[in-house]
């Protein structure tokens, strides 16, 4: 028989006093897991997203946050399809008080998962009405390796800002279903509002309310002779609010983005449809066996019909979703109907994957929010088969002693996992050797071991590399990067010519051109190089700095000046600018300044 979720408040005073403690033991638990994470480095895209971001260091650039792309400050001319305003204050605060030193970054990274893991515990109870189901949700939650990336990961975090927001906005919802419904309406549209800036997967909230409310009226008992019709107009009527905020967030992400998203020629809908399979079976595969977990994996596009790649995975996730389905009343159908929908729905951008770069179809963070559902049936699975009549803290004892030995086996496994996170050279050496195939780690490495002086690993990583992806401008920067530090500069050129040719809108390849056609005394050229360099990207302060230095070396002080100043305005503290301005200003009243050394991030 369907058991009823009852209030959580009477769930409470039929509940011993020491399971209220459940919940903390959690959260401490799982800070405890997370502690070594605030020793890490920055890593990966922390760099571009927050060391080098002009955007972040200074209040007056916030307006911008909401006119522009996220990735701005990056490749302008690129098409977006990152619109994330509030992502950007946020590190905009973050940075306001921690500046570039990594602990701050990485103990708010700590704090918002737990505030997202309390936030689950919430959830799981409002949901079920059981404290025991809601405390092991959190807790599985809390513990999985699986959040990895979002928490261990200064930009991960990302993931639970915009889980926070979600989730606030779903209980306040629910909240509506039993009080003051308008306060609680517009408090979940405002939450909703806070999620779609902070992350654009947020979008899927009123499909999820939508489910939620269908379920519940589905299940309810009602009066004979209530049609799917009227539970249909109910569960439309509990999206209604929401449709608005939803209409003003995608007109202003098109205004912005030129467009709802910027898909990659050649994936079609086939491509979509045969490579679905083993991204589904990927994410299963992850949360249920998460022992080699990494940045990066070798999962790409599926173009025909494959028996490795797309029929079995297929018929894997088609046995195992029949068997839940069959024995779903084994452990409620309501509850188990939730925690599906808590698995689909928030997947569901994640599975849009064709807007994707090939390398880069699947990710562990974007298992973030969908991980709240599989944490809460594996709860009610625990809850339903590891029942005792003896008792500990007013719980049933194979209970504990189940979550006692997840807790030991997750903790282990997450702080294995998350000690990848670093150093950029321990990140990507795991990632490669988790996925050796993959284009974007090879060309990470390949970075990591030039500045290590690794010249031969280096090169025989890239050599792989360019005769499988010849056709990447990465690739054929890095060659250039490996050859212009070893002191071959023909041969760099060539490679660096190669990747302009590749990737003309992007910056980067023309900075290196003209640090080689300094080193071979073209300064005109390389004057030329880095104009166009800043025409690419002028909001990058290096790149202003290196032209200013070049434009000196040519005796232009006046333009030098300009460029120099603007670098300040972008990185004020850059004592390296601020030493080549005066440099300029010196020269031009005593003697030429020194050949220019240009710099490099």
């Amino acid at each position: 028989m369907e058991t009823r979720p009852v209030d959580a408040s009477q769930s409470e005073r039929t509940t011993s006093p020491g399971e209220r403690y459940f919940i903390k033991i959690v959260l401490a638990l799982t800070a405890i897991t997370y502690l070594g994470t605030v020793k890490f480095d920055f890593v990966y895209d922390d760099y571009p997203q927050i060391l080098y971001n002009p955007f972040v260091k200074s209040w007056r650039y916030v307006p911008q946050y909401f006119s522009g792309s996220f990735w701005k400050q990056i490749s302008p001319l690129i098409p977006e399809n990152y619109y994330r305003p509030l992502s950007l204050l946020w590190t905009r605060v973050n940075f306001s008080i921690f500046g570039q030193s990594s602990f701050g970054w990485h103990a708010t990274a700590v704090g918002l998962h737990l505030l997202v893991t309390w936030l689950v515990y919430v959830l799981a109870k409002r949901l079920t009405g059981r404290l025991t189901v809601a405390w092991l949700t959190a807790l599985i939650f809390g513990l999985h390796p699986i959040h990895h990336e979002a928490v261990a990961w200064i930009s991960g975090a990302t993931e639970s800002l915009f889980a926070v927001f979600f989730l606030a906005a779903f209980l306040a919802y629910l909240e509506s279903e039993r009080n003051s419904k308008t306060v609680w309406t517009t408090t979940s549209c405002v939450f909703y509002a806070a999620a779609l800036l902070c992350k654009e997967t947020a979008i899927v909230l009123p499909a999820l309310v939508f489910t939620h409310s269908w379920i519940s009226n589905s299940l309810a008992e009602r009066p004979e002779g209530t049609e799917s019709s009227q539970r249909f107009r109910g569960a439309i009527g509990s999206i209604s609010y929401y449709v608005p905020v939803a209409l003003f967030y995608l007109y202003a992400r098109h205004r912005v983005l030129s467009g709802f998203s910027h898909t990659l020629p050649g994936a079609s809908f086939s491509t979509w449809l045969l490579t679905l399979p083993s991204v589904l079976l990927f994410y299963l595969k992850n949360w249920l066996l998460p022992l080699r977990l990494a940045e990066d994996y070798d999962l790409y596009y599926q173009d025909h019909l494959s028996l490795a790649h797309v029929i079995l995975p297929a018929s894997i996730i088609v046995a195992i979703s029949s068997f839940l389905w069959i024995y779903r009343d084994r452990v409620g159908s309501r509850d188990s109907a939730y925690a599906a929908a808590w698995i689909a729905i928030p997947l569901l951008p994640a599975l849009d994957f064709v807007a994707f770069n090939p390398d880069q179809l699947v990710h562990d963070r974007y298992f973030y929010v969908p991980s709240i559902g599989a944490s809460l049936l594996v709860a009610l699975c625990i809850e339903r088969f590891a029942k005792s009549r003896r008792a500990v803290f007013g719980q049933p004892l194979a209970t504990v002693v189940t979550a006692m030995s997840l807790t030991m086996a997750m903790a282990a496994c997450t702080v294995w996992t998350s000690r990848f996170w670093m150093d950029d050279y321990t990140l990507f050496s795991r990632a490669n050797e988790v996925a050796p195939n993959n284009l974007t780690v090879a060309n990470k490495l390949s970075v990591e071991l030039i500045e290590r002086k690794e010249y031969e690993k280096a090169q025989l990583l890239l050599d792989s590399a360019y005769r499988e992806n010849s056709g990447d401008f990465r690739v054929s920067l890095n060659l250039g990067r490996l050859q212009y530090v070893q002191k071959q500069y023909a041969k760099a050129e060539e490679y660096t010519r190669k990747s302009i040719a590749l990737g003309p809108a992007v910056a980067d390849p023309y900075v290196y051109l003209g640090m080689i056609q300094l080193k071979q005394n073209r300064p005109r050229e390389a004057q030329a190089s880095l104009s166009r360099a800043v025409q690419l990207n002028p909001w990058d302060a290096h790149f202003r700095t290196s032209y200013g230095i070049v434009l000196a070396s040519n005796g232009d002080c006046t333009s030098a000046t300009v460029q120099f100043n603007a670098a300040l305005s972008l990185s004020p503290d850059d004592a390296l600018t601020q030493r080549e301005i005066f440099r300029c200003h010196a020269a031009q009243s005593v003697k030429p300044a020194p050949p220019p050394q240009l710099t490099q991030r």
